[in-house]
C-alpha cells in the first residue's frame, strides 16, 4: 500500500519539535535508573564484555633493586547477540478523524484549535513512544530477577516466541533459596539473609548498595515475627513500656534507618506494571520477579545496546519522523482504506554488564 504525508500537514513534518516540546509528556522508565545508553550502530549485533569479578590483590612489598612481581589479567567474557526490533504501531480510523474535524469546526479560537490539533497529533506519538521503552523496562527488570529475559505468550502474544529464556550470564553461585521462606512469618529470617548474602558477595569483593524488591515480598518481610522482633528492640528496647504499633515500626523508612544504622543494604521497591495487548485487550504484566530479592552494588549496572532503524538509513517518501530516546516514530497516511498510522521502531537491548556484582535471593518458594 503506498503511502501518503500525514494528515496533519506540516504538523506532521515537524514532527521532531512537536516531541521535543512534549519530552514531559512521556511516561519515566525504570531502567534510565541503573542504565546508560551504548553508542549507537549501524549493525545489530552487539557484543558485551563482562569482567568476572574478584578480590583485587594488594601490591607487594619487595626488595627496591628486585623485579616487579607479575600479576593476572581479571578475565573477560564476551555476551554476544542480536538486537531485537521493537515495533507497534496505532491506526486513526476515519471515524475518529471525522470526530476530529467536528471538533475543529466547533472551536472558535484559533489557539483552542491549535491545541486540539496538537493533542490529536501527540496522541499516538506519546503512545507508541511510551510503548517501546516499556518494552526495555520489562527485560531489564527480568533480567535483573531471574538471571534470563524470556520472549513468550504472556509477553509478547503478537510477536517473536523463544522456545527458552536467554541467560544472561548471572553465576551460579550469585543465587539461592533464603534459608527459610519468608512465606512463613513465624519462622523465616530474613534479617540474617541479608546478612549472610551481604557477607558472601563481600568475600567476593563486591559491595551491596541496595536490594530491590517487589511490594508483596516486602510486605513478607516486614510481617516476618523476625524484623518485627528486631525492628521492636530497636526502637523501643528489649521491653517496651505501654502499647507499640508493629506496622509503623516496620515501615519502609523505619526498615531502612535500622538496615542504615546496621550497615546493611536500603531497600528499594519495584512495583512497575506494563500492559501486555492481545485481541486489543490490554491486561496487566509484571516482569519483576515478585518472590524474589535482588541484592545489586551502587552505580550503573549496564547500558542499553542500539542500532539504527532502518528508515533512519533510508528514509520513505512522504513518512513524517521524529526520534524520542533512540525511538524513532514515524507518522504517515493511506487512502485505501483510509487511515493514520503512527509507528516507533527501537533496536535496543538492556546488557547487565555488572551481573557478576548481582545475587538473586529465592525468598520464597
Amino acid at each position: 500500500m503506498s503511502k501518503f504525508e500525514s494528515i496533519f500537514g506540516n504538523y506532521a513534518s515537524n514532527l521532531q519539535i512537536v516531541i521535543d516540546n512534549n519530552l514531559s509528556r512521556f511516561d519515566p522508565t525504570w531502567y534510565s535508573k541503573y542504565f546508560t545508553w551504548s553508542p549507537v550502530q549501524s549493525t545489530l549485533t552487539f557484543q558485551s564484555v563482562i569482567g568476572r569479578a574478584r578480590i583485587e590483590a594488594m601490591a607487594s612489598i619487595v626488595n627496591r633493586d628486585s623485579r616487579t612481581p607479575l600479576r593476572s589479567r581479571q578475565a573477560l567474557e564476551r555476551l554476544s547477540g542480536e538486537i531485537p526490533a521493537i515495533k507497534e504501531m496505532f491506526p486513526m480510523a476515519e471515524s475518529d478523524y471525522r470526530e476530529f474535524l467536528a471538533m475543529q469546526a466547533l472551536s472558535v479560537d484559533e489557539n483552542v484549535k491549535l491545541g486540539q490539533l496538537l493533542d490529536f497529533l501527540f496522541d499516538d506519538t506519546k503512545k507508541v513512544g511510551n510503548a517501546a521503552h516499556k518494552r526495555l523496562d520489562s527485560m531489564a527488570l527480568e533480567g535483573l530477577s531471574t538471571g534470563y529475559i524470556s520472549v513468550t505468550v504472556a509477553n509478547n502474544p503478537d510477536g517473536t516466541i523463544l522456545t527458552a529464556p536467554v541467560p544472561i550470564g548471572l553465576p551460579t553461585a550469585n543465587q539461592a533459596n533464603a534459608a527459610i521462606s519468608w512465606a512463613s512469618s513465624s519462622t523465616a529470617t530474613p534479617i540474617k539473609d541479608i546478612n549472610e548474602k551481604k557477607k558472601f558477595m563481600k568475600h567476593k569483593g563486591i559491595a551491596i548498595q541496595k536490594i530491590l524488591m517487589s511490594e508483596t515480598l516486602f510486605n513478607l518481610f516486614r510481617q516476618s515475627k523476625e524484623v518485627v522482633d528486631t525492628l521492636t528492640a530497636f526502637y523501643y528496647g528489649p521491653k517496651p513500656g505501654g502499647s507499640f504499633n508493629p506496622v509503623a515500626v516496620t515501615s519502609l523508612d523505619k526498615i531502612n534507618e535500622f538496615l542504615s544504622q546496621e550497615r546493611l543494604p536500603a531497600i528499594e521497591i519495584v512495583d512497575e506494571v506494563t500492559g501486555v495487548e492481545k485481541d486489543g485487550i490490554i491486561t496487566p504484566y509484571t516482569a519483576f520477579n515478585e518472590d524474589n530479592a535482588v541484592f545489586i552494588p551502587g552505580g550503573n549496572l549496564g547500558t542499553i545496546k542500539n542500532a539504527l532503524a532502518i528508515e533512519q538509513l533510508r528514509p520513505v517518501g512522504k513518512v513524517a519522523y521524529g526520534s524520542y530516546n533512540r525511538a524513532l516514530i514515524s507518522k504517515w497516511s493511506e487512502n485505501e482504506p483510509f487511515g493514520e498510522w503512527t509507528k516507533v521502531e527501537l533496536n535496543a537491548f538492556p546488557a547487565i554488564e555488572a551481573i557478576d556484582s548481582v545475587f538473586i535471593l529465592n525468598a520464597v518458594y
